[in-house]
């Protein structure tokens, strides 16, 4: 982790201010007024142009290049707007660009000296109504250009060690915060993209919408050495756009896929969380739009068959809904085996000593028991009637 601070990185600090152009009214001045102020283009709620804004807006152009250079090329660092942490091997280009940048600035800065006044006059012809109070406001020359400055700074970082902390905890930190820093960033730039009417009417865009993605990806494979997981950002939005049509406008399932990758780009949990399923080995398409489990069907043992089964001769195969039997009809032809009646005395044992003890119990009573019941003999058919129905048993 040394070497990323020591060799790896450059801090460039660069600071541009201009003059606005405006100031605010005071009491004193509202009251030197009657108490309320005109209504006039140069008011606005709490503010008074007393400068056109056209006559900055060279220093700003210049402003914005700078910083919209050092953005693609580095990271904000140690929670600055103005402090960039780049690569060590870029500085030389950036101190070129930042030099040139320096004496644009000071070019419009001195046009700008040199037709403060008249400007100023220009100003104030547009708006008659706020004459008054335009010029009680007004800022000197020699105090509005002392007010455009521009300075840089390159230095190293050196982390602070506290005591019972070692040089690398305190590194480890910084680093890990910087690439925090650089999701965020790209989150930022993305939630810009998602924002354009491109994506919120239209529902297509055009090669050009793809710019922004183009240069995140530089910017990360720059700086992939501040977090492992840079790698799976960068293999996440090349995937996607290698998959998105090369040419013409890209709308259908293509602008679906892209709007999803910008929409997980937007947000740097969202990110950081697919850039890790990524550089796990999950495809990028699945991890913006995960697949359906599939529940595992477990197999169904059926029932072994008895050989003795297989081996038997076939037979006629019974329904599986129920079958309405007809009853059994005996022919008159048949003939019906009549067995003679059984007595009393071929009943069981037990039997017949329990009708003794009934009839001398009777008999004690002065009751006359009944003579015993003679059992009917059971009907016996022949067995060829028994297999008259439809089912043969």
């Amino acid at each position: 982790m040394q070497d990323v601070l020591n060799e790896k990185l450059t801090l460039v600090s660069i600071n541009i201010s201009t003059f606005s152009g405006y100031r605010r009214a005071t009491r004193d001045h509202i009251a030197a007024l009657g108490g309320s102020l005109p209504a006039s283009a140069a008011i606005t709620e709490g503010s008074i142009k007393v400068f056109p804004g056209d006559g900055t807006k060279a220093l700003q152009t210049v402003r914005r290049g700078v910083f919209r250079k050092l953005q693609a090329k580095g990271v904000k660092a140690l929670g600055s707007q103005n402090v960039f942490a780049v690569l060590t091997d870029d500085l030389p280009g950036i101190e070129k660009e930042i030099a040139d940048a320096q004496a644009e600035y000071k070019a419009e800065r001195d046009a700008l000296e040199a037709n403060y006044d008249q400007m100023f006059e220009g100003h104030v012809a547009a708006n008659p109504e706020a004459e008054a109070i335009i010029r009680s406001l007004k800022v000197e020359r020699a105090t509005a250009i002392a007010k455009c400055r521009f300075s840089s700074d390159v230095f190293k970082i050196a982390p602070f060690v506290r005591e019972g902390q070692s040089e690398e905890e305190g590194v480890e930190g910084i680093v890990r915060g910087l690439g925090r820093q650089l999701y965020e960033e790209i989150s930022s730039e993305m939630e810009k993209l998602l924002k354009n009417d491109a994506f919120a009417k239209n529902q297509r865009v055009g090669q050009k919408s793809l710019r922004p993605l183009k240069a995140a990806v530089q910017k990360m494979k720059k700086l992939s050495f501040l977090d492992p997981s840079v790698e799976g950002a960068i293999t996440l939005i090349t995937d996607i756009l290698k998959a998105l049509p090369q040419e013409g406008y890209i709308q259908g399932q293509s602008f679906i896929t892209l709007e999803k990758l910008v929409e997980t780009a937007s947000d740097t949990d969202t990110l950081l969380n697919a850039a890790s399923k990524v550089k796990n080995g999950v495809p990028a398409c699945d991890v913006l739009f995960p697949p359906m489990p599939v529940q595992a069907v477990q197999a169904v043992e059926e029932p072994a068959v008895e050989e003795a089964v297989q081996a038997a001769e076939p037979t006629e195969a019974v329904p599986v809904a129920p079958v309405a039997v007809p009853p059994v009809r005996v022919s008159p032809q048949q003939q019906v085996v009549m067995l003679p009646p059984v007595p009393a005395s071929a009943v069981p044992a037990f039997n017949k000593v329990e009708g003794t003890r009934v009839k001398e119990k009777l008999g004690q009573m002065g009751i006359t028991p009944p003579s015993a019941p003679v059992r009917a003999a059971p009907v016996l058919k022949p067995r060829d009637a028994l297999k008259s129905n439809a089912l043969m048993f």
